[in-house]
């Protein structure tokens, strides 16, 4: 029974890292490798008129 209950808090201790691994991933995706907010020169807006002419 031992070696039963050694295997089972073994197998429990890896699905935990994996875990914290994932969540740690997840933090660093999130707060690090997503841009902030973005500066209006990026951003592509439609010239005038041509969101009228699209939806007629």
């Amino acid at each position: 029974m031992a070696q039963h209950e050694k295997a089972a808090s073994g197998m429990m201790l890896f699905v935990a890292l994996i875990l914290v691994a994932a969540l740690a991933l997840a933090a660093l995706y999130f707060f690090v490798l997503t841009p902030g907010n973005p500066d209006s020169n990026t951003i592509q807006r439609p010239q005038e008129g041509t969101l009228e002419q699209h939806t007629r």
